[in-house]
C-alpha cells in the first residue's frame, strides 16, 4: 500500500501560540535596539553640525599671522631703544680654571674588626643527638665542637657549634654549606680575644 506524503493539516491548539507570540513582538513601543540606533544616528549629526560650525584651517591661521606681524613690527621698532642683557659667563669661564685639591687615594686595608663569628648550628638534650649533628657536619669539611650548657633550672643543654670565622666571608661560606644539608644556623658574634702583651 502507498504511502501519503501530503502535509497533514496541523491543529488549532499548535498553531495558535505561535501567532501570539509574533503578534506581541510587533504590538510593543519602542525597542532598545531602536532607541540606540537613533541615538546613534542623532550623534552622528550632531558630530557633522559640530565639525562645520569649526573655522577652516585657513581662516584660524590668518589673524594668527596677522597678529605676529604686528608684534615683530612694534619689536622693531623698540629695539633699539631698548638694550637686551648679554650673558657673560661665556667670556668668563675660559679664564677661571678649578685646581682640585690633593686626597690621598683610598688603599683598603685589613678590617679591624673586634669581634668573631660563630656559627650555632642545633642545641640537644642528649650529648648523643649533639654528637651527631657534629659528625653530619664534619662531612662538610667544617670544624664543628659541642659545648655543655647547665643552666640553673638544673638541665643540661648540649650546644653545637661551628667556629668562630674571622671574616664575613668564611661565615657566609659555612652558612651556605650548612644550609645545603638543611641546617638553619644561628650566628652570633663574639668578642675578639685580647692579645696578650710581650
Amino acid at each position: 500500500m502507498a504511502k501519503d506524503y501530503a502535509r497533514k493539516p496541523e491543529r488549532k491548539s499548535e498553531a495558535r501560540p505561535k501567532r501570539q507570540s509574533v503578534a506581541k513582538s510587533q504590538r510593543g513601543g519602542l525597542s532598545l535596539k531602536w532607541i540606540l540606533s537613533l541615538a546613534t544616528v542623532g550623534g552622528f549629526i550632531g558630530f557633522i553640525v559640530y565639525l562645520n560650525s569649526l573655522p577652516a584651517p585657513d581662516q584660524a591661521r590668518a589673524p594668527a599671522q596677522e597678529n605676529q606681524a604686528k608684534t615683530e613690527t612694534e619689536s622693531k621698532t623698540k629695539a633699539p631703544t631698548e638694550k637686551k642683557p648679554g650673558f657673560k659667563f661665556y667670556d668668563m669661564l675660559p679664564d677661571s680654571e678649578v685646581v682640585p685639591p690633593k686626597v690621598n687615594e683610598y688603599t683598603p686595608g685589613p678590617a679591624q674588626t673586634t669581634f668573631d663569628y660563630l656559627v650555632q648550628t642545633g642545641s640537644f638534650r642528649t650529648q648523643a643527638d649533639a654528637e651527631r649533628q657534629r659528625a653530619q657536619i664534619a662531612f662538610q669539611g667544617l670544624r664543628a665542637y659541642v659545648s655543655r650548657i647547665d643552666l640553673e633550672s638544673g638541665s643540661t643543654w648540649y650546644r653545637v657549634n661551628v667556629g668562630p670565622f674571622d671574616s664575613r666571608s668564611q661565615m657566609n661560606s659555612a652558612v651556605d654549606r650548612l644550609v645545603s644539608i638543611n641546617i638553619e644556623p644561628l650566628v652570633k658574634k663574639i668578642p675578639k680575644d685580647t692579645p696578650k702583651s710581650e
